[in-house]
């Protein structure tokens, strides 16, 4: 009897014990799905905190069968005119010291950051590339000018029309190709000032028209060794005020006189050029150009008196380096400018031919040293002067984004029989140019 009556109480402990030991297991069980569910939220956690371009790619691959995602259309191209454009920015300072104020009634005598270049670019379709180029320019006394120095698109033409041409083109405002000089901005002058033709004849930093401009080449030949010439045409269609504007050299002359020039017509621009390599390391670029009106009225007084100015040009690069990195290198560059004048009787110029020439030897005596001479002659635009110009230079380069120049320039004028007779103008200029940002390329003959 009392072994049947101990039986029930030991299979009610057994059966109580069993039930723990099982809860105990699932709460295991449950504690480690947990923390492999912790586990892999953090992991997937740190993956989406920082997504790679591969790794979007491959769990985009992973959502789509592979026959489908070769099946799909492929996205349209993104325009690169919506990211950043290149931006570079140009500094250039002047200090100068010397007579020409008070021989010249020239500004001189100070430093001034003379002008401040802000450069933009983008390819903007896949045939046009815009471009932007803004300019502050200190007027003294602390006051700066700002203007659109260049802005215009520049188009491939085979590109836009699907064709088999070189053709390329530039709508908006530019420099027109007319001798070596004019193409060139501030901080690439070879010199401190522009030689003496283009400051006397065309204007201190030359031109620059609204319009369009067309670049063909027009033939090319192969030469031994890899050798060969190529022949290349610029036109350009541009609004006469180009040589209205007072700081062309025409229209100073006319503000001179006591009048203003305007203008509701077009010019024509065009250069003709040739490039030769005469072997590895040297070579000749000789280049012919025009300017002149589309037309009698081009250019006229606030009269109404027309004024026809006709431009020709003839200008002439040789290089020739010793070795690859430039050094021992000789540049000589040589330009010889005429303009016509018939103002129809309005006395805004000295009617007739006003001529000048100019040329510079450099060479370069160091990684980063360039020496320099540039002599010049030439007429006066709207007077009877002639002047004579000699200006030694030296350039040096810490890097590619800082220069220092020292210039010295001695000049004389002949009056022809007036009394603008100068013998002894001269100034020492010491030059600063710097800039930060994309680098746009310098022109083919500097070595930098």
């Amino acid at each position: 009897m009392t072994a049947f009556a101990l039986a029930p109480p030991l299979a009610a402990q057994e059966s109580k014990d069993k039930t723990i030991e099982q809860l105990l297991q699932e709460l295991a069980a449950e504690r480690a799905a947990r923390e492999a569910l912790e586990k892999r939220v953090a992991q997937l956690e740190s993956n989406l905190a920082a997504p790679g371009v591969d790794e979007l790619e491959r769990r985009l691959q992973g959502l789509v069968a592979p026959e489908e995602l070769q099946k799909a259309p492929s996205r349209p191209p993104t325009s690169a005119a919506f990211y950043d454009p290149a931006i570079g920015v140009f500094m250039d300072a002047r200090l100068d010291a010397g007579n020409f104020d008070s021989r010249l009634d020239e500004d001189t005598d100070n430093f001034r950051l003379r002008e401040t270049e802000i450069d933009m670019r983008l390819p903007v379709s896949p045939f046009a590339e815009g471009v932007a180029i803004f300019s502050f320019e200190d007027n003294g006394n602390g006051e700066f000018e700002s203007q659109v120095e260049e802005g215009y698109a520049n188009i491939d033409l085979g590109t836009l029309f699907d064709a088999d041409i070189d053709t390329t083109a530039k709508l908006g405002r530019f420099r027109p190709l007319f001798g070596r000089n004019n193409q060139l901005h501030l901080h690439d002058w070879l010199q401190v000032e522009q030689p003496l033709p283009v400051r006397n004849l065309l204007g201190d930093e030359g031109v620059v028209g609204e319009g369009v401009l067309l670049h063909q080449p027009l033939a090319a030949w192969a030469g031994d060794d890899g050798l060969g010439r190529t022949l290349t045409a610029d036109v350009a269609v541009v609004n006469g005020e180009m040589l209205a504007d007072e700081d062309s050299a025409l229209g100073a002359a006319a503000e001179e006189a006591g009048t203003e020039l305007q203008s509701d017509a077009s010019m024509y621009v065009a250069r003709v050029s040739q490039f030769t390599e005469l072997g590895s390391l040297s070579d000749v670029e000789v280049g012919v150009s025009a300017l002149g009106p589309l037309g009698g009225d081009a250019v006229s007084t606030t009269d109404g008196d027309d004024v026809q100015a006709t431009y020709l040009d003839a200008d002439v690069t040789w290089r020739s380096r010793a070795a690859e990195h430039g050094v021992g290198s000789w540049l000589v560059q040589a330009e010889a400018m005429r303009v016509d004048v018939d103002d129809n009787g309005a006395d805004v110029v000295d009617e007739g031919t006003e001529a000048g020439w100019w040329f510079t030897v450099q060479r370069q005596t160091a990684p980063n040293w360039y020496l320099g001479l540039l002599f010049g002659v030439s007429d006066v635009l709207g007077s009877r002067a002639e002047d004579t110009s000699i200006s030694p230079y030296v350039s040096w380069y810490a890097d590619e984004f800082f220069r220092i120049r020292a210039e010295i320039e001695h000049l004389t004028r002949d009056g022809n029989g007036s009394e603008e007779d100068i013998s002894d103008a001269n100034r020492l200029m010491l030059q600063f140019t710097w800039n930060f940002g994309v680098h746009q390329p310098h022109p083919y003959w500097v070595n930098r």
